[in-house]
């Protein structure tokens, strides 16, 4: 994660801190936990069945569309028991496949930032959603190391089910992974609050769900369709891997009855999400119109969101300064380094001049003409014109190409009574990048 991203939640936090208590809600807005307090309903989507959980009724449903289970929680909710209030709210328990685990390793931050900052890195955690989500994870996570696993949720989902039932009139304060919401006894009297590790494995007619969850914090989600163990490796897989994740506290839901024996909607209320119409309702249910708050809170938030800017502004200036002092430090240093490049622009013309290596030329040139006779030879500027008699003038030629000291071999005109004309350059002279140069006009 950048540091200055850190920075900047950090700074949020503390000067959040600092605001009025009325001022923070209005920039929070509702909480989470007030909408938990209001449920008084449960109801669970478990294969093709939308079932209440207080009396254990159950519908049968033909799609998951959140139009059909708002229809299917309104038929079992035709009367109001006496100890339902008309203030009340549902929770909607859905199977894993209508959420994404995702484990991210976040350094350094803090609970207080972790949601936040897991929101800044949705795009890059899963770039291939390009639809907004929503976020659930115990901020706890934080204190117990640096790898995070987050439950995420497509808002349009969300808000598909509130605005399916409350054209129902039934108020969705939240929706919860089903495997999320047990907190009772089961007969080997295993509690999710306790510290140990529990393991639960979560069965349907279509899909088998591995969780292990440690101090009340979601360690692992692992996901398979029925349909997928058919085939004998991945039916071996999955029996490894749920051998490696079992413990002595498991819970097992392969049933209804299952999850009747674990209502406690105030269980895991950190793995809820929370639908922007109820949080809404709730915000001015709580708040009221408190208008100085509200601007107070955004003259608050304009400020918090200039806060980077003016990171960036400081940040600017501490690096100009440290320019300036880098540059006066090394000044002595510029100054013989332009002398050094003065010198060589100016002795650059005689230092430079193309050394022809003529000697070497002329022993070579023995070597490989011999025994054949040479009658004259012209050097310019690396360029070597020769002239001879010899029986095999293209055998001449072809020994001064394999040579490595001579480039550009040709004849320069047509042999004639073993007579030949040859014209090559020395492959170490450079001429034309000579003239280039010191004299480009020329």
């Amino acid at each position: 994660m950048p540091s200055f991203v850190l920075d900047y939640l950090q700074l949020r936090e503390k000067l959040t801190a600092y605001l009025p208590q009325q001022v923070r809600t209005l920039m929070k807005g509702a909480s989470g936990s007030d909408l938990v307090k209001k449920i008084e309903t449960s109801f669970l989507l478990f294969d093709n069945k939308i079932v209440r959980l207080e009396t254990r009724d159950a519908v049968e449903i033909e799609g998951t569309d959140a139009l059909s289970i708002a229809a299917a929680c309104a038929k079992l909710l035709t009367t109001l028991s006496a100890e339902q209030s008309k203030d009340g709210a549902a929770l909607l328990l859905l199977p894993t496949n209508f959420f994404v685990a995702t484990t991210t390793t976040m350094p350094g931050v803090a609970k207080e930032n972790l949601v936040s900052a897991l929101k800044l890195q949705a795009d890059s955690i899963l770039p291939s959603l390009e639809k907004p989500l929503s976020l659930a994870i115990n901020s706890l996570s934080a204190t117990q190391g640096d790898e995070h696993l987050a439950l995420w949720m497509l808002e349009t989902t969300l808000s598909d089910l509130f605005d399916a039932f409350a054209a129902k009139d039934i108020f969705l304060a939240a929706v919860k992974p089903r495997f999320m919401n047990g907190s009772g006894e089961t007969p080997s009297e295993i509690n999710y609050k306790n510290d140990a590790k529990i393991t639960i494995l979560d069965v349907d007619e279509v899909t088998e769900t591995c969780v292990v969850i440690e101090d009340s914090i979601l360690k692992s989600v692992l996901h398979v369709r029925k349909q997928d163990l058919q085939q004998e490796v991945f039916q071996q897989q999955w029996q490894k891997t749920l051998l490696e994740n079992s413990s002595e506290n498991t819970i097992e839901l392969n049933d209804v009855a299952d999850y009747c024996s674990h209502i406690d909607a105030q269980s895991n209320r950190e793995y809820c999400f929370f639908p922007y119409g109820a949080l809404n309702a709730t915000r001015r249910t709580v708040q009221g119109k408190q208008y100085i708050a509200a601007a107070a809170a955004l003259v608050a938030a304009l400020f918090i969101a200039a806060v980077p800017f003016i990171f960036q502004s400081l940040e600017f200036r501490s690096l100009a300064g440290m320019l300036k002092v880098q540059r006066e430090m090394a000044s002595d240093a510029r100054q013989d380094q332009a002398a050094v490049i003065s010198f060589e622009d100016e002795w650059g013309l005689i230092s430079d001049f193309p050394e022809q290596r003529l000697r070497e030329a002329m022993f070579t040139l023995q070597n490989i003409l011999r025994p054949d006779t040479l009658t004259s030879m012209e050097v310019s500027e690396g360029l070597i014109k020769i002239q001879g008699s010899s029986n095999e003038p293209q055998a001449i030629l072809q020994r001064l190409e394999q040579d490595p000291m001579f480039t550009e071999v040709l004849f320069s005109r047509a042999t004639n009574n073993q007579r030949y004309y040859i014209d090559l350059r020395i492959s170490t002279v450079n001429f034309e990048g000579y003239m280039v140069r010191y004299f480009p006009n020329e």
